[in-house]
């Protein structure tokens, strides 16, 4: 089972009367998601997070869409595409996808908040108009580029949500553990190969499988000479 989550998190000191701004709205919002989850966050509990009126919050944000969208611009703000060769696909663009894998699991809604929106942030639009660029300099024609972009995209992101709450929402031994115990109560008589893959059936979830289907995928998607 995945730990429980903190029932609470520690509000920051007040906020000194009129310094309420957009970014510290964002940053309190990212801290209560981060804790409790997307679906624990509410206007009035980020005002009281914050120490101000409710009201005081909406002077900043249009409303809970607007909040959710400038989260994920947060987040993927800090995330870049690695400098290198103008046409170096495999270390640039497959390098933000990584940097991306490492960003939602730093803050698990971001997986959750792309699959559920099409984000228009400013962010969003910069790193595609980078890798793009690399892909089509690489030789990729233009729905080459694309179609590879997001098939590698979505076995990203659809890779950290089957992880997150095997392995990093709760600790990698209890992943295993589980495993175990379930292969314990098979016959082995009748499912002799799911035993005797039992060691490599708890690694499904590891970095190690991650990074062996991404190798797969790249070195599927090159562009023919």
């Amino acid at each position: 089972m995945p730990t429980k989550r903190r029932a609470d998190v520690k509000s920051p000191t007040r906020v000194p009367r009129n310094t309420l701004s957009r970014a510290r709205v964002v940053d309190g919002a990212l801290a209560l998601i981060d804790a409790d989850g997307l679906d624990a966050l509410t206007m009035p509990r980020l005002a009281q997070y914050l120490g101000v009126g409710t009201m005081s919050v909406y002077r900043h944000v249009e409303d809970k869409d607007d909040l959710i969208n400038a989260v994920a611009e947060r987040v993927l703000g800090d995330v870049r595409v690695p400098g290198g060769r103008d046409d170096d696909w495999e270390g640039r663009v497959v390098g933000y996808l990584r940097a991306l894998r490492a960003a939602a699991l730093a803050h698990p809604a971001l997986a959750r908040i792309l699959a559920e929106r099409g984000l228009t942030v400013g962010a969003v639009f910069e790193q595609l108009e980078q890798a793009h660029s690399i892909l089509r300099r690489a030789g990729f024609s233009d729905t080459d580029a694309v179609r590879t972009f997001y098939t590698l995209f979505v076995y990203v992101f659809g890779f950290v949500l089957w992880e997150l709450p095997r392995v990093h929402q709760q600790p990698a031994t209890s992943y295993i553990d589980s495993w175990n115990a379930a292969i314990d109560q098979l016959d082995i008589n009748s499912y002799p190969t799911v035993h005797a893959l039992r060691e490599a059936l708890t690694t499904a979830a590891s970095t190690e499988q991650f990074e062996y289907g991404l190798g797969r995928l790249i070195a599927s998607l090159r562009p023919q000479s």
